[in-house]
């Protein structure tokens, strides 16, 4: 049978990462876990899980840790019959959470942040990493910083101005496709995700691909004042 965007969703486990204790969020996360701070009525984890449903993906993963409690009867009163819970403790490592998961997920496996929100097309990731035959693909983002920026020469003359620029490296931005047994046989050598990360690289076939529509990553109260004026790029999900 004929791989396509369809039939290889049914062998994904969406994994949603949802442990950390948000620090830079305080006062607002003494109480509240970060994935369920809310943007214009909305939990930041509702617009993820919504996303997710949009393209037609099921048996999502909820990995927390923080406020764990909080977390579960969030999902058990919104979306029950959509999403698993698994408690994956405090002060842990994305890659040792993930490792706690292994024997509930399927064949591939999508990371995704607990704090991150972009209008990503799955279906265009999946085709990518097909395409490209990777052992992950990792989705990125060409981040624009929001100062001006003057270049100037060795005797201080300036030679330029640039408005708000990109930057010239791209972010991780999660949406992290790869191969359940590829992952796990590998990750058993390293402790950090950073670490695994980059000596797959090394001796694997990671490839980028790159998201040029809207993204934002929520970890301070500066970034989420910035995500309620902009949460309008995921109307999209809402009305469905």
């Amino acid at each position: 049978m004929k791989i396509t965007a369809k039939n290889f969703k049914k062998k994904i486990t969406p994994i949603i990462l949802c442990g950390g204790k948000g620090e830079r969020l305080k006062p607002l996360t003494i109480k509240t876990p970060k994935p369920l701070l809310k943007i214009n009525g909305n939990e930041i984890l509702s617009y993820i899980i919504k996303h997710l449903l949009f393209y037609k993906l099921e048996n999502i993963l909820v990995l927390s840790g923080y406020k764990k409690y909080k977390i579960k009867e969030f999902l058990q009163k919104n979306f029950k019959n959509k999403t698993s819970y698994l408690d994956t403790g405090l002060n842990r490592d994305i890659l040792q959470r993930i490792k706690i998961a292994e024997k509930h997920c399927l064949e591939y496996i999508l990371i995704c942040y607990g704090d991150t929100l972009v209008n990503l097309d799955v279906n265009k990731l999946i085709k990518f990493h097909l395409i490209n035959k990777a052992d992950l693909s990792l989705s990125v983002y060409n981040q624009k910083i929001s100062f001006g920026v003057v270049n100037i020469d060795e005797s201080n003359n300036i030679k330029s101005f640039k408005e708000k620029p990109n930057l010239e490296n791209w972010i991780n931005i999660g949406f992290i496709l790869v191969k359940k047994k590829k992952f796990f046989n590998i990750s058993k050598k390293y402790k950090t995700f950073k670490s695994f990360l980059e000596n797959l690289n090394r001796m694997g076939n990671i490839k980028a691909f790159r998201h040029n529509k809207n993204h934002i990553t929520i970890n301070t109260l500066t970034e989420l004042d910035n995500a309620k004026k902009n949460i309008k790029f995921f109307e999209f999900i809402n009305e469905k």
